[in-house]
């Protein structure tokens, strides 16, 4: 039982707890940045594989299918690898920005893309689906007017 209060002595050191409120922080600048572009990437995904079915729109659609069932459906472990060793940082990441180091704006970066472009894909299955839920009778189609 001494044990495991003693290990529980580590948290009542200062600096632990300014690294465990960096971490955090760090998190959710990763997550709210991920999310926000995620949504507007997703909804264009989304719009493509739902109503690009036209045969001039079939490289969009195919595009939009593949981009989705690839990201989708393979382990966001393996995109966070690949954004860390193959994604190029910009000039603008260089350079420490919001308090953190430059080291750690490059990793904020590149976690931001991993996780953009997974969640792309997962977010764009979920507007596509809200999309199909609406019955055919509320589904407002545009209608051409005569003007008079």
């Amino acid at each position: 039982m001494e044990e495991w209060i003693a290990s529980f002595h580590i948290l009542s050191l200062g600096p632990i707890w300014v690294y465990i409120i960096k971490g955090t922080v760090f998190t959710l600048l990763i997550s709210v940045t991920a999310i926000a572009f995620s949504l507007v990437f997703s909804s264009v995904l989304a719009l493509l594989r739902n109503y690009a079915t036209a045969p001039q729109y079939k490289p969009f659609y195919l595009a939009a299918v593949w981009y989705i069932e690839i990201f989708r459906n393979t382990p966001l472990l393996l995109w966070i690898f690949v954004a860390i060793v193959f994604c190029p940082v910009p000039d603008m990441f260089g350079h420490p920005l919001f308090g953190l180091t430059s080291v750690e704006t490059k990793m904020l970066f590149k976690a931001a893309v991993a996780l953009t472009l997974f969640e792309t894909a997962c977010i764009a299955e979920i507007i596509r689906g809200g999309l199909n839920a609406v019955p055919k009778g509320q589904f407002e189609t545009p209608t051409l007017r005569a003007s008079a």
